[in-house]
């Protein structure tokens, strides 16, 4: 038996139940598509590719983020480079300007201090730091002990003035 259902705009409750069944509009059973909710399904083959464009996309923007911040280092890094230039010409000046000998002379001059009127120079005597051994030690009572005549034949050879012969 076919599948049969009442037709648009008749309503089972007007109808009676004992009128026939050849009085019922009756119309067949159409099959009605049924519309997915939540919008259309990806398809499993296409997965990768849309991973493949979500990863260009991220890279993208990582290289251009990285890009932003070198770019803004490189500048604050010039700014940098330009104000440390500057300060470099100015304590050179600076150092010149201590340096110079006007300004020494008016520095001392201000602490009472005044210009030679010529050189002068300071000769240094020699000092004897360690003082020589008294005679007696050198020229011993014992002349004929063996260092005495190594020393007196020593001083010979040299042609000295030794005490020791």
């Amino acid at each position: 038996m076919p599948n049969l259902r009442f037709a648009h705009g008749v309503d089972r409750a007007s109808t009676s139940t004992a009128a026939g069944v050849d009085d019922v509009p009756f119309e067949p059973l159409i099959r009605r598509l049924r519309i997915r909710r939540g919008g259309p399904r990806t398809p499993l083959p296409l997965l990768p590719a849309i991973a493949i464009a979500a990863g260009i996309g991220i890279a993208y923007v990582n290289q251009t983020a990285h890009v932003t911040t070198a770019t803004y280092q490189a500048t604050r890094l010039a700014a940098q480079q330009q104000q440390l230039v500057a300060q470099d010409s100015q304590l050179s000046a600076e150092l010149s300007r201590l340096q110079s000998s006007e300004r020494i002379i008016a520095a001392a001059q201000d602490m009472g201090m005044r210009p030679a009127a010529k050189w002068a120079f300071v000769v240094a005597a020699p000092h004897n730091v360690i003082s020589s051994p008294p005679a007696e030690q050198l020229t011993g009572s014992d002349t004929g002990s063996t260092l005495q005549q190594l020393v007196g034949a020593l001083d010979g050879a040299f042609d000295g003035s030794g005490t020791g012969r």
